[in-house]
């Protein structure tokens, strides 16, 4: 099973100043023109997979170019993009409230001597969950060879002499 990883983040500390990071970003933008497309604004930078090759696991990379004494931290996400995040998290939300709820109101019901019916229905919104899980684990092998692409062009973009941050 992979390691789970909500969204994951991207945190890298440079000594070059913001609009030298932006050059190098933008500099870099060339080699990957035909698989990647690139927004800056300001210090915010969005990197998406091209629109020809998009499917719907997609993933979307966001993140800011924050000044400091010392240089620059490089600080985002690289994941699922925020709506189908989002979709997922709902879904997994409504999936455990319901079987909590159905579940303790069936298990109240028995104990009243009442028909407990909801405490049988409980574990169908276990299995919504499951599902949603399996699901969300697919979407990510889908997506893991561009996601890999988005995470390969930011660290050969900010460091192109070394494979590894520092």
């Amino acid at each position: 099973m992979s390691e789970i990883n909500v969204r994951p983040r991207i945190k890298f500390e440079l000594s070059q100043n913001p609009e030298k990071v932006r050059e190098m970003l933008t500099a870099h933008e060339q080699f990957y023109l035909k698989e990647l497309q690139f927004s800056k604004k300001h210090n915010h930078c969005t990197i998406e997979i091209h629109p020809s090759e998009q499917h719907y696991w997609s993933p979307y990379a966001t993140f800011n170019l924050e000044k400091t004494e010392n240089g620059t931290i490089v600080r985002g996400i690289v994941g699922p993009r925020p709506n189908l995040w989002a979709s997922f998290m709902v879904l997994y939300v409504f999936s455990l409230a319901s079987f909590t709820t159905t579940a303790v109101i069936g298990t109240g019901m028995i104990s009243l001597n009442k028909s407990g019916i909801l405490l049988y229905i409980s574990p169908l919104f276990l299995c919504l969950f499951v599902a949603t899980y399996l699901a969300a684990q697919f979407g990510k092998a889908k997506a893991s060879s561009q996601t890999k692409k988005i995470k390969d062009f930011i660290q050969s973009a900010l460091f192109p002499n070394d494979l590894s941050p520092k």
